[in-house]
């Protein structure tokens, strides 16, 4: 009879060793640091030293994704998703920077690098691509989406995301 308790103690025990090493493991996983933002509106005045933003525009909103793929490579997926009003078929461009918002930063890469965005019958456009960038955990962000299909000066910004940090 002690020797059926000390097997159902030991069972016990090994029980508890178990799920507590899951609950471990599974919280100590959390992957590499994804940045996330959300496209609004840009809102330049009109005494912006670049130029004017233009109010009669009707904007649009959106989402984009930076998820390095390994932090050895440089490189990081790109999921960009937006819905704005725009003549169908119009292609528009992207591109992402450092600093917040309205930073008069260059961008991270060659104007010319980020592919443009296909605005589809419904006003809908979407870019998954990946690119050789250098994001660092330490920095701040930002990208830009244009009223035209070239990366050019804030004056043409249609919204701009602020991107976080997130694990």
């Amino acid at each position: 009879m002690v020797a059926i308790r000390e097997v159902g103690r030991v069972l016990l025990l090994a029980a508890i060793v178990a799920c507590a090493s899951k609950t471990k493991s599974a919280s100590t996983t959390s992957g590499p640091a994804r940045w996330t933002g959300s496209f609004k509106q840009s809102t330049l005045s009109s005494s912006a030293s670049i130029g004017p933003a233009n109010p009669t525009r009707a904007a649009g909103y959106g989402t984009i994704t930076l998820t390095p793929n390994d932090p050895d490579s440089g490189r990081v997926k790109i999921e960009l998703s937006i819905s704005v009003s725009v003549t169908p078929g119009t292609q528009i461009a992207w591109a992402l920077f450092t600093g917040p918002c309205g930073s008069p930063t260059p961008p991270l890469a060659g104007p010319n690098e980020f592919p443009t965005i296909n605005v589809s019958n419904s006003g809908s456009g979407f870019v998954r691509t990946t690119m050789p960038l250098t994001i660092s955990d330490r920095g701040a962000y930002h990208a830009n989406v244009y009223w035209s299909s070239q990366v050019s000066d804030v004056s043409n910004v249609m919204m701009c995301a602020n991107l976080g940090q997130q694990r």
